[in-house]
């Protein structure tokens, strides 16, 4: 949706209409940090709300303590107008809220039936009958036919693309009968196509009565598909309003972060240099055949809807996990895949550089403090011999702190208390300081507000300078901004690789990354 679109009509909510739920004086802290404060809210049945915030606004925050995640400081909910309290989120399910996190969760080796069996009996109060089988699958064909959640009832996990799992999700909540459905990020890992089918999902749960909460950053989705709009910053709600009486993306922008903000990204030219890394015929049980290469001052993006084998390409590449077979060519030396995955080359200076997609749990440790963080993966610069020099490492830190505008109160900070958009400037920090040959990024600014977004580009594109860098990302206005090539995969196979100045070519991207057309 671009910033001229026609607004959509205001939707009117009748004064007299009790709301499903409310949130009324919601506070929450975390020791000194207040993540939510006053926060006053309403979701009434039909409706649509959009939750919007810059990174630590204190949204997820929020949604948990709906979800019965956490229990808040200060003030109540109220369902149907009547005080709730709950311990659990199991216990939030049986009184009809639930939620589907950014990370599923899900049993792959078992089936869709299996996965929603168990978490229907793990809900369910001591005075209720179990569920079997067989009336689990005849719900969940039902329920996918009605809000057109199609997937296979038979079908495994392991097996189904991350669209469908997010559908397993939906079902799993609407087999236990919940009223409210909390969404967090539930875009991010969807093609274009995907996006258009989970919100008509929404309407149809809204027709229905339902009430539908979701977390974005992306704000034509906002405009789009919300019939009201919360913006929390610094952990209150500082403006509510609707899609109709919002002019353009710039004025949400504005309200959302308190100021003119635009996203812009400034890519000078820069010459290309000679090849660093080249894959060669790499494949695995998740992937087949991959060729490509990189050359120093060139960003190449890898891109495709989540599952179709990214991730397990990023980390062959990278040479955490070995390939089954293939080789690589680095810096001019080659390596068979097993010989890439024991190298000291790509560990050490000069090396590869490597942002995992899970910041939280593999490219961070939650409970050690920023200091310890940015020395994980160069404990050679740490200090000389066995010894540490806490001088050096304190010095270093809050340089890149300062560099890459990471909010944090210094640097004994705990990891796990970063906001995604800081954690992940730490670990480019961290990464870019190896001086690496190649700069492996995967999905670098999931989940990241426009200010966040904007610095991770801003050091990913000046990282250019010193090496190649490789991205994989499910976001093509992310790859296109960032890339002067692009390769698109689907279902493990590299279908065409775009020169980003082919406009004609392009244009084929989405239809790629669809699996509708081939290379």
């Amino acid at each position: 949706m671009n910033d001229e679109a026609v607004k959509p009509p205001c939707t009117v909510t009748p004064e007299r209409a009790l709301p499903l739920l409310e949130c009324v004086g919601i506070a929450k802290r975390f020791g000194p940090v207040l993540a939510n404060s006053g926060v006053d809210l309403t979701v009434h049945a039909g409706q649509i709300v959009a939750i919007l915030g810059e990174n630590g606004a204190g949204k997820s925050t929020l949604m948990s303590v709906i979800a019965g995640r956490y229990r808040p400081d200060e003030g109540e909910l109220r369902l149907d107008g009547r005080p709730v309290h709950f311990t659990s989120p199991a216990q939030a399910l049986q009184r009809g809220i639930g939620m589907v996190y950014q990370r599923f969760m899900l049993i792959g080796p078992l089936t869709v039936a299996e996965n929603i069996l168990l978490a229907a009996d793990a809900a369910r109060m001591k005075d209720e009958k179990r569920h079997t089988l067989a009336t689990v699958t005849a719900r969940i064909t039902e329920l996918a036919e009605r809000y057109g959640l199609q997937v296979d009832p038979r079908a495994r996990i392991r097996d189904l693309s991350m669209g469908e799992r997010q559908r397993v999700e939906i079902l799993k909540l609407l087999v236990q009968d919940a009223r409210i459905l909390i969404f967090d990020e539930p875009t991010a890992v969807l093609a274009q196509p995907e996006v258009e089918g989970l919100f008509e999902v929404f309407r149809k749960l809204k027709a229905d009565g339902r009430g539908i909460l979701f977390i974005t950053h992306k704000l034509e989705e906002v405009l789009s598909a919300a019939d009201r709009i919360a913006i929390l910053r610094r952990g209150r709600i500082v403006a509510q309003t609707e899609p109709c009486k919002i002019n353009n993306k710039l004025e949400l922008a504005r309200l959302m972060v308190g100021r003119e903000l635009v996203l812009r990204v400034d890519k000078p030219d820069i010459p290309l240099g000679e090849t660093v890394f080249e894959a060669r015929g790499l494949s695995s049980p998740a992937f087949e055949d991959i060729r490509f290469a990189v050359r120093k001052g060139e960003v190449f993006s890898i891109v495709g809807v989540a599952g179709n084998g990214q991730e397990a390409l990023a980390e062959a590449v990278a040479g955490t996990v070995a390939a089954a077979s293939g080789s690589v060519a680095f810096m001019g030396r080659e390596f068979s895949a097993r010989e890439w995955h024991a190298s000291r080359d790509r560990q050490n200076a000069g090396g590869i550089a490597y942002v995992p997609e899970d910041r939280h749990h593999i490219g961070s440790i939650a409970g050690m403090g920023l200091r310890e963080n940015f020395f994980l993966t160069r404990r050679d610069a740490a200090g000389d011999g066995p010894w540490l020099d806490a001088e050096r490492m304190e010095q270093e830190t809050r340089e890149a702190i300062n560099r890459f505008n990471i909010v944090t109160h210094n640097t004994a900070t705990l990891a796990g208390s970063l906001s995604g958009g800081n954690l992940q400037k730490l670990l480019l920090a961290r990464e870019m300081a190896r001086n690496p040959g190649l700069f492996i990024a995967e999905q670098p600014t999931q989940g990241l507000d426009i200010k966040a977004t904007e610095d991770v580009w801003a050091a990913i594109l000046a990282q250019r300078e010193h090496s190649g860098v490789l991205i994989v990302t499910g976001d093509l206005k992310e790859a296109l901004s960032l890339s002067d090539r692009i390769g698109v995969m689907f279902r493990g196979r590299l279908l065409d690789i775009i020169d980003t100045r082919d406009a004609e070519r392009v244009e084929r991207i989405g239809l790629l990354m669809a699996g509708t057309v081939q290379g």
